[in-house]
């Protein structure tokens, strides 16, 4: 048997409509499931649990050899194969384009606070960190690692196994979407700051909050407009700020000292304990009571599972350390202590250094008459080398290689205190422009020979009837 007839019939099931057929099909089935999870769940997890598969990736890649074989069989081209050999190679330079996209692009967003700067872009992607510390205060990496437990969550008989300097961190439990509300317990180690559970309250305000030390030596704050609260050591002198430092003593007492907005001298002191209340002496005729106080305390959380994602809902790991558990949110820390070391492990969405920063210079937002309904906003920005630009929602900024979007923005007490950008890198967008070009002139050949096939009939027609 000759050689080119032996690979036109290897060719040939590759080239079939058959296959074709099927491709099709296959595809119109994923994109309807696809959507179907991206309308009950979200787009991340119509991408995890449909797109971004191994039978996507198999029958992408089926096209790509149908494609081919099909122009093969056709060989040698002839003048009318034109039209549908650039069809077919357009398409195959857009998948491309697409494979390049998806390994070596970059698509995430950045907060970025008025008056502040970032430099770090948010992904989907997520990383498990773990430092150790051994002086609980100076702390080295020691383990950084991609995790994706959406796909492939850890659980009690597979659990992920962190080894430490003592023992081991275990990862057995993963929920995809939890409602969570924050608790104060106490810290059974000792080793943890302090907790205190306050109550500031007149006719017309009432805040309960908790604060808590990261550490024992820290300062935690909770900042309610009118004035801060405090816990941890207090400055000798006052800020320009009504504030309020409470320092926890060793009889299960706090030291209180009040700063005044108007005057840096100490305005007010005295010991509190739970259950007693005082009067700071602001002009607004606060009261602060000392509801519950911990000498030790850790924050922990109270997790309600949900079936599906909404704006209120995060995703929870658990692990299991020195025989006790902890529930970690993303984006979230957790500290685990031995008697010698300290670990801080954080799980949470990937960081990715643009390489320059963002400042927000100025946000602006225009509402619809009569309510609180964004219309439209715009962020004015600084970047290095160009100086002050405007972002809007239709005017992105493209700056080195990036296409920085404004997406939304973030707002407290109903005014804008951040601006949200989405930040895209696509390395495959060429290859994605030329494919459809390719495919175009292939469509616009195609249309031309059918009508040149539609002249040339006629006339035939017309010297027959002649």
């Amino acid at each position: 048997m000759p050689k080119k007839s032996l690979l036109k019939r290897l060719n040939k099931p590759l080239a079939s409509v058959k296959l074709a057929v099927f491709i099709i099909i296959s595809i119109a089935a994923i994109t309807a499931v696809g959507t179907f999870v991206e309308a009950k769940y979200d787009s991340y997890a119509a991408r995890k649990l449909v797109y971004d598969t191994w039978f996507m990736y198999g029958i992408m890649g089926l096209l790509v050899i149908n494609l081919t074989a099909v122009m093969l069989d056709r060989w040698p081209w002839k003048k009318r194969h034109a039209a549908f050999v650039l069809a077919h190679i357009g398409i195959i330079v857009m998948l491309a384009g697409a494979v390049l996209t998806m390994n070596y692009g970059l698509d995430g967003s950045m907060r970025v606070g008025i008056g502040e700067d970032n430099n770090l872009v948010q992904t989907s992607e997520t990383d498990l960190v773990v430092y150790t510390s051994f002086d609980g205060d100076r702390y080295s990496k020691t383990l950084e690692q991609e995790v994706d437990f959406f796909k492939n969550p850890p659980s009690e008989k597979h659990p992920v196994v962190i080894p430490a300097y003592e023992g081991e961190i275990r990862i057995v439990d993963y929920k995809k979407y939890v409602l969570p509300s924050r608790k104060v317990v106490v810290d059974e180690s000792g080793k943890g700051g302090a907790g205190l559970r306050f109550q500031l309250q007149n006719p017309n305000v009432n805040v309960i909050e908790w604060l808590v030390q990261r550490k024992p030596d820290s300062v935690a704050t909770h900042n309610f407009g009118p004035a801060q609260i405090h816990l941890g050591k207090a400055p000798e002198k006052g800020r320009g700020a009504n504030e309020i430092f409470l320092t926890p003593e060793a009889n299960n007492t706090l030291r209180y000292v009040v700063f005044q907005k108007d005057s840096e001298k100490l305005h007010k002191k005295g010991v509190v304990k739970e259950g007693e209340v005082f009067d700071p002496g602001f002009k607004m005729a606060l009261n602060f009571r000392v509801l519950r106080f911990l000498p030790s305390a850790i924050e922990d959380w109270d997790l309600q599972p949900s079936e599906r994602p909404t704006p209120l809902t995060t995703s929870a790991i658990k692990i299991v350390f020195d025989g006790k558990e902890h529930w970690v949110l993303l984006n979230d820390m957790v500290k685990l202590f031995t008697n010698n070391t300290v670990y801080l492990l954080t799980y949470g969405n990937r960081r990715t250094d643009i390489g320059f920063k963002i400042k927000l210079k100025n946000f602006a937002v225009t509402r619809y008459q009569g309510t609180m309904r964004a219309m439209a906003y715009e962020s004015v920005v600084e970047v290095p080398e160009k100086g002050e630009q405007v972002i809007s929602m239709n005017e992105p900024l493209k700056y080195k290689g990036l296409t920085i979007y404004q997406a939304s923005f973030q707002e407290e007490e109903g005014k804008p205190v951040a601006s949200i950008f989405s930040v895209n890198h696509d390395p495959g967008r060429f290859l994605k422009y030329l494919g459809s070009l390719i495919m175009s002139l292939g469509i616009v050949l195609l249309m031309w020979f059918k009508h040149l096939d539609f002249k040339i009939a006629r006339k035939s027609q017309k010297d027959g009837e002649e």
